[in-house]
């Protein structure tokens, strides 16, 4: 049955739902036994201090809770500049003709394909890659360069499996088995790249929120066809300026722009002694 079939969607979400509380439960046994939480204090104390090291708590000042939405989107919306130009040439840009507000909410929230690719897939996937891989590996002794360089190759190899999809789906050939190949390889890359970026905001703003935004964010823009700037005539050049002006300024703004002290600070970040002044 196809990964699409709404039925093979239902039963993903449901083994979705038993890993995370699998996790859940192995995460607190093991803090609790190698003493990251200290048995001592109060139970809802050791609740709090748990559900901050899965990046699950909400920032109390609300300024820092709209930093955690706003910052990291405009940082990815910088990196996606080119592509974004393109859809507001197109008018595909929200307020603009070819934009349906009706359509999109329609498959983002009440269509399976929709649900699973921009709401649960990103959760998903940061809470078991990020939260859970970074919170047991960050008390490891690994190094801040480990965590956010390494974690995300397993992130990306997870991905791997849509390769053979892709080859079957397209009849099992010589020809699908290259293609599937390079689409093997081009999403194993795409995947790791994010992972990095999405395990260094994990860290830096202590919280599952910007990883999320951010996640969906970049499933709905998916990876950008550079190919097609060729075909848009007197703004090819501005479109190449911004692809390249975006990818500079996304690495200039990164660190400046996942400051930890715009997300919380020392008592409610969980992660603020491994990133302050790194």
């Amino acid at each position: 049955m196809d990964r699409d079939h709404p039925l093979v969607i239902q039963q993903r979400f449901k083994g979705i739902l038993l890993t995370s509380i699998l996790a859940i439960l192995y995460l607190w046994c093991t803090f609790a036994y190698t003493g990251v939480i200290p048995t001592d204090l109060p139970l809802v104390t050791r609740l709090h201090y748990f559900l901050a090291l899965l990046g699950l708590s909400v920032p109390g000042n609300i300024l820092k809770l709209v930093n955690h939405t706003v910052i990291p989107l405009a940082l990815v919306a910088i990196l996606f500049m080119s592509p974004l130009l393109m859809m507001y040439l197109n008018n595909e840009l929200p307020f603009q003709p070819q934009f349906s507000w009706e359509q999109n909410k329609q498959f983002l929230f009440f269509e399976w394909i929709g649900i699973r690719n921009y709401i649960v897939g990103p959760i998903a996937e940061e809470f078991i890659f990020r939260a859970c891989m970074v919170s047991i590996t960050a008390f490891s002794g690994a190094s801040l360069r480990a965590m956010v360089f390494g974690l995300p190759l397993v992130f990306g190899i997870a991905h791997i499996h849509h390769g053979y999809e892709f080859f079957v789906k397209k009849g099992r050939t010589r020809q699908a088995l290259m293609n599937a190949a390079l689409v093997t390889v081009a999403q194993l890359v795409y995947t790791t790249l994010f992972g990095w970026f999405a395990t260094f905001l994990f860290l830096r703003t202590s919280s599952l929120i910007a990883p999320c935004l951010c996640h969906s964010f970049c499933n709905i823009m998916g990876l950008p066809d550079v190919g097609s700037i060729v075909h848009y005539g007197s703004w090819k050049k501005w479109l190449y300026l911004a692809l390249i002006g975006g990818m500079m300024l996304f690495g200039l703004l990164m660190r400046t722009l996942t400051q930890p002290s715009l997300y919380g600070d020392s008592d409610t970040s969980a992660y603020w002694p491994l990133t302050v002044g790194k």
